[in-house]
């Protein structure tokens, strides 16, 4: 041990007497081993790292699909939930739950500084089926989960020291949530987020068994597997129950039809489900740096390479007088030890402030449990490893070419340019075309990725986000138990800020396009079309008001828009949109007729809105139909379609301006708090940010594999621009006996060009094949442009060729300015 720190010691003096060797490559590697570490640490929290649950790999998520109509997942109904839990053997446990939303009254009672809190609504076995307890109080009781039942909620830990300063007197007091007065009988640890990261507030979800309604699946369901139970065994059980359903429960879901749309049970880790598509972008990303990495490390080599051959001399002479070829080897590898563990060090705070600011833009990127990461143990022991990784990678290849040194021709050699051997320079273009090769596979993924970011970005929406604002507001149950006053609200909200100066449109819908919120599907049925299978097609509900089209920009191609509502007498018409109209009408839809329950009444189509993009921009238009917004109020009365469950409690407001939208928030908000100082305005935000939300994964993709493929491709001019340099040292006296011969200048440059382009085109000709190996990987991240784009790879290896180019470009200059007399008396 005594022997390795003295080695590291004397490593770390000669170092220090090469500077800018040694700043250059403890830089070069800080890159390398600071993005693998930065980038496995994301990777691990968000794929790899279990849920932060008790035994979370019994964990398990519940859902079913439809196999007749392609819908890939339908969560629970109130009965499934029921009776699934009820009949089956091979949970432990099983609870439903549904992300909501509610608005908190502020602690001094004033109604105008209510917040708007990410809530979830949850059966009262949450907790104990997540094996997660509260850090003070307790959780939910049976008998507080259902109708009549006490009112009562858990706070989040950090809502409760953001708005109550850690008052140790929260537990049992009362706080108003959406209009009702409920007791605290816990506080939930800040490090539960569960069922998103921003959920601060859990409430009893209250299902009745009384009253349910089997084909509205509007709530989700996590389950712990029994010990030896497998999710296959567990989905098999609950196919078997799925047809008894409606025996037990009364509704509009049954046997038959469960039959026709060959509805089945599916049964996913839970760890799958939170983590969602994220996990190809991640695994691309990883590797990308891995890439990186290793391009450093390859340029790195090749410092080492170079100095090494400056110590030719010194290093015979040194086994001339009897060094071992062990105490050489010892001598590069504890350099490359000591430069390995200074980058790697660098790197770690780099990743460390890299994950800083990746959780900082959380709600930016749209990637799950981004506030799990971190530069833990884990990713110190691995960033440990990629150290030494490096410095073995770094110094292997010098230290084994001083050991093989040939001491006697080493000390005749008359000088350091006395040839150019091939031998010598043989290593370091092998390293050369390794970087060009590594940069080339980086520059085709990012170049792929900027494509489809282009072609995403030119993707028409459907609307005009351009001087459009949008916010929310929700008006609690409590407050207006009534619809049709919520309607009158709405309504009144809608005529003041259409009123405002500067305002040209306003309307309000309840699905926002683009925006990161639930659908709402139903069955729909048309008249003189009854579907072949007896089940209908489900499409996408929104209700909206006459104004919504204005103010969004979505143009009416056929018919009109709505009347103005008149809350209290529902209208039987909708719009629909055009991808519908064209299914069922082939365009020519006004006039005719759909209903959205088979007893309900019928619809008249007034309007066909133009094509909206309302799920994801790589998404085909949502095939829509709107109905007015205040109609959805009588609902509860049976006088209109729908669901009562979807009365207009809850809407976007869509403002559109003559000029920066933005500037009209603060008025929109004090006509709010005008018509109801209780009601929170919140989400307030430009549609143009909303639209450029819609491709922030890709985005996120493009600037991680964009960085990459940069440093790769500065690595790898570095290490061009370095060899070349090298060789034409080597190659001095050659070159001054061409010159003094009369060969040009002009002749000289093209002949140190060619060498560094003849490197170049090799390892483009061996990254091609890589990248035509390696983009495949990248096919579920792209649109509309494929892997293998002959286009791409043609860009990435002329960009590389150009780079090649330009690194030779100042070796060449000074060859060409060679004087010959001076290099031949230098000889």
């Amino acid at each position: 041990m005594l022997a390795v720190t003295r080695s590291v010691r004397h490593a770390a003096r000669r170092l220090l007497r090469a500077p800018v060797f040694a700043a250059a490559s403890i830089l070069t590697l800080t890159f390398g081993i600071g993005a693998a570490t930065g980038v496995f640490s994301l990777v691990d929290g968000v794929l790899l790292r279990p849920l932060p649950y008790a035994a979370p790999d019994r964990l398990v998520d519940l859902s079913h699909t439809l196999a007749l109509s392609g819908v890939a997942r339908v969560d629970q109904s109130d009965a499934t939930y029921l009776y699934y839990r009820r009949e089956s053997h091979v949970f432990t446990d099983i609870a439903a739950y549904q992300a909501a939303a509610v608005n908190l009254a502020s602690p001094s009672g004033d109604a105008a500084s209510a917040e708007r809190v990410a809530a979830a609504r949850v059966s009262a076995g949450l907790f104990r089926v997540l094996g997660v307890a509260p850090s003070r109080g307790r959780a939910f009781l049976e008998s507080e989960d259902g109708p009549g039942a006490a009112p009562v909620a858990l706070i989040g830990e950090r809502l409760w020291k953001r708005k109550y300063g850690g008052d140790p007197g929260i537990v049992g007091r009362r706080l108003e949530i959406d209009g009702v007065s409920r007791e605290v009988i816990g506080i939930v640890p800040a490090s539960f987020r569960f069922p998103a990261a921003g959920t601060e507030l859990w409430l009893p979800v209250g299902i009745d068994p009384a009253r349910t309604e089997s084909a509205i699946f509007d709530y989700r369901a996590v389950a712990r597997l029994r010990p030896g139970v497998t999710a296959a065994a567990a989905a098999a059980e609950l196919q078997r129950l799925l047809p008894r359903v409606p025996e037990a429960f009364a509704g509009r879901l049954t046997a038959a039809a469960i039959a026709q749309i060959k509805m089945r049970a599916v049964v996913r880790p839970l760890r799958d489900v939170v983590v969602g598509d994220v996990g190809p972008a991640l695994w691309v990303v990883l590797g990308s740096v891995g890439f990186v990495l290793l391009a450093a490390c390859a340029n790195v080599a090749n410092l080492f390479l170079v100095r090494a051959e400056g110590r030719r001399r010194e290093l015979a002479v040194r086994r001339a007088l009897g060094a071992g070829r062990g105490r050489i080897v010892a001598e590069f590898l504890s350099e490359g030890l000591v430069l390995a563990a200074a980058g790697g060090a660098l790197g770690v705070a780099a990743a460390a402030a890299g994950v800083r600011v990746l959780r900082s833009l959380e709600a930016g990127i749209s990637i799950p449990r981004l506030d799990e990461i971190g530069v833990d143990g884990v990713a110190l022991g691995v960033a440990a490893g990629l150290t030494l990784l490096a410095a073995l990678l770094v110094s292997a290849l010098p230290a084994l070419r001083s050991a093989r040194l040939a001491v006697s021709a080493a000390l005749n050699e008359a000088s350091r340019s006395a040839t150019a051997g091939r031998r010598q320079t043989r290593a370091q273009h092998v390293l050369i075309v390794a970087q060009v090769a590594l940069a080339l596979v980086l520059l085709a993924g990012a170049g792929l990725m900027a494509r489809s970011f282009a072609r995403l970005r030119a993707v028409q929406p459907g609307f005009d986000a351009a001087h459009a604002l949008t916010f929310r507001i929700a008006l609690p149950d409590a407050a207006y138990p009534v619809p049709d006053d919520a309607a009158r609200l709405l309504v009144r909200a809608l005529d003041e800020i259409a009123a405002l100066p500067g305002v040209q449109a306003a309307g309000a819908v309840t699905k926002l396009p683009l925006a990161d919120e639930a659908r709402r599907d139903t069955a729909v049925f048309i008249e003189g079309q009854p579907p072949a299978t007896g089940i209908p097609n489900v499409h996408q509900v929104a209700y909206a008001s006459p104004g919504y089209f204005r103010a969004l920009g979505i143009p009416l191609v056929a018919g009109r828009a709505f009347e103005r509502p008149d809350p209290g007498h529902a209208r039987l018409e909708v719009i629909v949109s055009r991808a519908l109209a064209d299914r069922y009408w082939r365009g020519d839809a006004v006039g005719k007729r759909v209903r959205l329950m088979p007893q309900g009444p019928w619809l008249t189509i007034v309007g066909v809105a133009g094509n909206v993009r309302g799920t994801a921009l790589d998404q085909p238009p949502d095939e829509t139909v709107y109905l007015p917004l205040v109609s959805a109020g009588a609902a509860a009365a049976g006088d209109a379609p729908g669901d009562p469950r979807w009365a207009p409690h809850d809407a976007a407001f869509v403002v559109r301006g003559a000029g920066d939208a933005t500037r009209l928030a603060a008025r929109i908000a004090a006509v709010v708090r005008g018509l109801d100082p209780a009601v929170p305005v919140y989400g307030v935000r430009p549609m143009t940010e909303v639209v450029a939300g819609a491709a922030a994964r890709t985005s996120f993709t493009l600037l991680l594999l964009g960085i990459a493929s940069a440093v790769a491709l500065a690595l790898g001019a570095v290490g061009i621009y370095g060899v070349i340099s090298y060789v034409v040292s080597l190659r001095a006296r050659e070159i001054a006996v061409r010159l003094a011969l009369g060969a040009r200048p002009a002749h000289v440059r093209r002949m140190v060009a060619r060498q560094a382009v003849a490197v170049g085109a090799v390892g483009i000709a061996l990254g091609l094949v890589a990248a035509l190996a390696t983009t495949r990987f990248m096919a579920t991240l792209l649109f509309g442009v494929a892997p293998t784009d002959p286009a791409t790879l043609a860009g990435a290896a002329a960009l590389l060729l150009a780079v090649a180019l330009a690194a030779s470009w100042l070796p060449a200059r000074r060859a060409a300015a060679t004087d010959p007399a001076r290099a031949l008396r230098a000889e």
